[in-house]
Formats: C-alpha cells, sequence, structure tokens
C-alpha cells in the first residue's frame, strides 16, 4: 500500500514514460502530415470526439468506483481479521478454568490457540498472494502441524480446523464448560467467513469485460486525439494530446492496479503489517514481552 500524500516526478515518469513516448510519435506524425505535407483529409471533427471523452470519462468513473470498492472490502475484512484475532486472544486467555497442577498444561494450550491463529493468518496472507513460502507459518505451529503444511491444499482452513480439535479436547479435559466452548467456536466460525470473503474477491475478477473494453476504447480514443486536434491547435496538437491521453491512461491504469487488492502489488492491502499488528497484539495479550517489530515502510510502500 502506498503511504505517501503526493508521487515524485521520478515515479510519475516510470509510471508511464512508454505511453508518453507513444502519444508522442504519434500526435507528432500527424502534425507532420497535416502540416508538412498538407495532407488534410487526416483531420476529423472535434465534436464527436469531445462525446466520445465525456462517454470515457463516465465508463472510467464507473470502472475505477467498482474497483475501489472491492479494495475497501479486502481492506474492512483485513480490519474483520484484526478485530475478531484481538478477541480470540482475549478468550483464549481468560476463558479457562483450571487446577494449580493443570496450570503449565493450559497455559500451553494458551499459547498455542493464539500462535496457531497467528499461523493462519499468515497462510492466509500467503495463500492470498500465490507465494509459497510457509517457513513462517511453521514457527507458529506444532511440529506435527507443520509437517502437514506439505500435504494440506487450503492450508489456512486446515490450520483453523485444528483449533477446533484442540478446543474439543479442553472442553473434554473440563478446562473450558459448554457456554464458553460454544463462544470460542464462534469466533473460530468468523474467521472462516472472512477467508471465505478474501477467498471470493479473490477468484472472483472484475468481469473481464469492464477491464478489457475499457483499456481499448481508452487506447482508441487516445489514439485518435491528435486527428481532432491538429485543424484547430496545429503543432500545439502534440503537447495537449500527450497530456490528454496521459490523464486518461493514468486513470485507467490506476483502476487496474486497484481492482486485484491480493496480487503483492504495491497498491495492495498491506497484509504482511496486518499480520504483524495482530501477532504484536496477540502475544502482549499472553503476558509476551519479547515482541517482534512492526513493519515498517520501505519507499512509502507498506507491504
Amino acid at each position: 500500500m502506498y503511504l505517501a500524500r503526493t508521487i515524485t516526478l521520478r515515479g510519475l515518469i516510470k509510471f508511464g514514460w512508454r505511453q508518453v513516448l507513444l502519444f508522442t510519435v504519434v500526435s507528432t506524425s500527424v502534425c507532420l502530415l497535416y502540416i508538412e505535407a498538407d495532407v488534410t483529409d487526416i483531420a476529423i471533427p472535434f465534436l464527436p470526439l469531445s462525446t466520445v471523452g465525456t462517454a470515457m470519462a463516465i465508463l472510467l468513473g464507473f470502472r475505477n468506483n467498482s474497483a475501489y470498492e472491492r479494495w475497501w472490502e479486502a481492506r474492512k475484512i483485513w480490519g474483520g481479521l484484526v478485530n475478531q484475532s484481538r478477541h480470540w486472544a482475549a478468550q483464549v486467555n481468560t476463558c479457562m478454568v483450571y487446577d494449580v497442577a493443570e496450570q503449565k498444561q493450559v497455559k500451553d494450550l494458551q499459547r498455542e490457540l493464539v500462535y496457531r491463529q497467528i499461523a493462519f493468518l499468515n497462510a492466509l496472507r500467503i495463500q492470498l498472494r500465490g507465494q509459497d513460502d510457509w517457513d513462517e507459518v511453521r514457527s507458529f505451529l506444532p511440529e506435527h502441524e507443520a509437517e502437514m503444511l506439505a500435504v494440506w491444499k487450503n492450508r489456512a482452513s486446515q490450520i483453523n480446523g485444528q483449533s477446533i480439535r484442540r478446543l474439543m479436547d479442553a472442553n473434554n479435559a473440563g478446562w473450558i464448560d459448554s457456554y464458553r466452548h460454544v463462544a470460542l467456536l464462534d469466533t473460530l466460525e468468523q474467521f472462516y467467513e472472512l477467508q471465505g470473503k478474501c477467498e471470493r474477491i479473490k477468484s472472483t475478477p472484475l468481469p473481464r469485460q469492464y477491464s478489457f473494453f475499457t483499456g481499448v476504447f481508452v487506447w482508441i480514443f487516445i489514439l485518435l486525439l491528435p486527428f481532432g486536434f491538429v485543424a484547430n491547435l496545429q503543432w500545439w496538437t502534440i503537447p495537449m494530446s500527450v497530456l490528454t491521453g496521459w490523464i486518461f491512461m493514468a486513470l485507467e491504469q490506476v483502476g487496474r492496479y486497484t481492482e486485484d487488492p491480493f496480487d503483492n502489488f504495491v497498491h495492495d492491502v498491506a497484509m504482511t503489517a496486518i499480520c504483524r499488528t495482530i501477532e504484536i497484539d496477540m502475544r502482549e495479550i499472553l503476558g509476551e514481552t519479547d515482541l517482534p517489530p512492526p513493519i515498517e515502510p520501505v519507499n512509502n510502500v507498506l507491504m
């Protein structure tokens, strides 16, 4: 997620220099044909072109609003994971009763349940981004579960399922009563629901017809701009075509980058930082003091 309020000149150049170069070549060629070679038939009336531009602006606005809604929904889902994870750690830390002789067993179970939730969040993050680095997840799991990561297909879901089994063990041991058992299971159910929402966004892209045809229409409009400008603007066609074309192309690319919030890209939801924040909060609830530092942005980008 990009955090700076402004984008540097270097970033702007890197963002669209190829398109600017192409627009410059096309508009210059049109000016040379119309002004120097006197091929005046290539000019087109500006009025129909301006109508197309208005339609394109409306289409881009609709597409970009839809893309932002997907990004914002993804961020709200991870906000829900933050809240529910804190709630889970507080429940696990306070809902169990035990004798003094059982204290170590219960404390170990509480730590295991909290650490497994941290593993679940990191596994979900890795799955959504299509990565394959599971070392961070293994470090939060018991050894026999860490070995199962190579076998499980939906690792996040299976990790959550292990917590359900361990709650049953705690219930059978008499450490939690039936009421608290149901309350804890309800929290785990919320994790399944939030995971499903993330997977829905990941597996259901913005309808391809919006992305494909919006891109095609933008390119057609931009390439027609010099032909509509040249009769009235002459050599001023070049800077005006480049500027107008860059604006439309930038808007189209912003929507394209925003529509997939789990692609491990600069503008994605900062899941790595969120996972670390949750880890710090949950381990603090357990009473731990040796905590990792928060994830800091690098070059104004928080991953």
